[in-house]
């Protein structure tokens, strides 16, 4: 029982530091990959496409910081299974959701002073929200497909995905307040990135050890 519980504590211990260093490295090259996007496009297309050139910028960013943190990932889940390179696909498409509901939630706070509740801005929060949920909720479909988990196990890593992304929110809108600016989002991510990291890998070690015991 001591070997398997060492065991689970390596595991959790290497998914959380290479989940940490692939948020951090992904956030810094996905940010300089969307900022040179925007550079070299905003100078190729006339003014009234800077914002479409924005959002392209931001999209490129999301899928190089997922394409990073799902090949660090990969390096543990390629131990239990197999073809699980799908998982780095998997990842990019589902970090572009959440980087850009995140980043709705991150605006339903912006200009909102200390004083003021931010109850009176209901209904922006609900929908931005609902969007991070939704997102959340996409991710743990995609990234069960990829790894091919049974329908226990799938739900289980859906479910962590949509309280591990909730809880993001409610930090968000009651203790990250007025956090705007272009490096607003990947900064957020990459504090947030050892809780992500610790309660995913929890949920990991549960859908490995049924794994095992099969």
């Amino acid at each position: 029982m001591s070997d398997q519980n060492s065991l689970s504590v390596g595991v959790w211990g290497r998914w959380m530091l290479l989940t940490v260093i692939g948020v951090t490295l992904g956030g810094f090259f996905g940010t300089g990959v969307g900022l040179l996007a925007i550079s070299i496009v905003s100078m190729l297309l006339p003014s009234s496409a800077l914002p479409y050139v924005a959002y392209g910028g931001m999209v490129a960013a999301a899928v190089v910081a997922g394409v990073v943190i799902g090949i660090f990932q990969w390096f543990v889940l390629q131990r239990w299974f197999t073809n699980c390179l799908w998982w780095i696909l998997a990842s990019a498409v589902s970090w572009l959701g959440i980087a850009f509901t995140i980043a709705f939630v991150m605006s339903t706070t912006w200009g909102v002073p200390q004083t003021l509740s931010l109850w009176d801005n209901r209904g922006a929060i609900a929908s931005s929200v609902t969007g991070l949920i939704i997102a959340a909720l996409v991710m743990g479909i995609l990234q069960s497909l990829a790894l091919r988990f049974t329908p226990p196990q799938a739900a289980l890593w859906i479910v962590m995905n949509i309280v591990v992304f909730l809880i993001a929110a409610i930090i968000i809108i009651f203790a990250v307040r007025n956090l705007a600016g272009i490096y607003s989002l990947p900064v957020f991510l990459v504090a947030y990135s050892p809780i992500y990291a610790a309660i995913s890998g929890v949920t990991l070690i549960r859908v490995q050890n049924s794994i095992t015991v099969k």
